[in-house]
């Protein structure tokens, strides 16, 4: 007796270390055994597979301190993030090199698919990461480097090689926030934390040396001129996200208003999206006039 959907589904996601996938596959299995002798363990398993929630990953317990790791497919709305010209082709970018990054591994041909963002707070970095996870369908892992950091001597190389070590076995995309906070230049490094800052920085270097052409590298600065230079040269493309330009706010509005189905008056929403603003500083706005408009019974939102 061959194997069901169901269950070469389960086969194809644990090769290629997809856990959403395989998660997902295995309740199907479960969904799909209806024997009594094995009545009692699927309902155990099942119960298990569908605990807490079913977006989040659980990860090792020596790096989920710092991390979160989640499958996007289940929670992310694509219409409700205005992609900008200039991120479109970068998104581009990564997934052709994604696409064949295999290709180039059978060839021994290193190519390391990390790309370093820069730019203010609130432009849209991590929203960005987020969605490449979405589009290429993989977990998305998030590392705030900043909590990351360890005052016992060699505590944060032990935590960056623990992360690694998960990220190897993994197929993910991998965003490392606030990179600025351990992978810093040496004229920015001081006394006994900035000797324990510098050690970290060269764990980083050798532990990106190592990751292989499959994996999505994605880093988040506000600080780039702060970074090692060594750190920087790692990384095949460096992509400042700026604020959006008068015609994107407007557009980006316009999107997003139109996915929740509230009307909303255009003059007032063309007048504010001429002004200079943070993609974060808009959508706030844009959350405020909706509560409003719910609170006074209003027919559409003004902005």
């Amino acid at each position: 007796m061959g194997m069901t959907f169901n269950q070469l589904a389960l086969v194809r996601a644990v090769s290629e270390n997809n856990l959403s996938k395989a998660k997902a596959a295995a309740l199907a299995c479960c969904a799909e055994d209806t024997t009594q002798k094995n009545k009692e363990m699927v309902s155990r398993y099942a119960h298990i597979l569908k605990s807490g929630s079913m977006n989040m990953i659980e990860l090792p317990t020596n790096i989920k301190n710092f991390s979160t790791m989640e499958e996007l497919s289940l929670t992310y709305n694509e219409n409700r993030y205005y992609l900008a010209e200039d991120e479109k082709k970068l998104f581009e970018l990564i997934r052709d090199m994604h696409s064949v990054s295999l290709q180039l591994m059978e060839k021994q041909i290193p190519y390391l698919n990390a790309t370093l963002l820069y730019g203010e707070s609130g432009v849209g970095k991590t929203t960005f990461s987020k969605y490449i996870a979405y589009k290429l369908d993989l977990p998305y892992l998030y590392v705030n480097l900043s909590q990351m950091l360890d005052s016992y001597l060699g505590g944060t190389a032990k935590n960056l090689t623990n992360l690694f070590r998960y990220i190897n076995q993994q197929q993910c995309v991998v965003m490392l926030d606030e990179i600025d906070s351990l992978a810093v230049g040496r004229k920015y490094s001081e006394g006994s934390a900035g000797a324990e800052v510098s050690r970290s920085t060269t764990c980083l270097l050798q532990l990106l040396d190592a990751v292989t052409n499959d994996h999505i590298i994605i880093a988040a600065t506000n600080l780039l001129d702060s970074i090692d230079s060594a750190v920087k040269r790692r990384f095949t493309q460096t992509h400042e996200i700026k604020r959006l330009s008068c015609e994107d706010n407007y557009n980006f509005i316009k999107q997003y208003l139109d996915d929740t189905g509230f009307a909303f008056d255009k003059e007032s929403a063309r007048k504010y999206a001429s002004r200079d603003l943070s993609q974060a500083q808009i959508m706030t706005h844009m959350t405020r006039q909706i509560a409003y408009m719910l609170i006074n019974k209003n027919d559409k939102v003004v902005l």
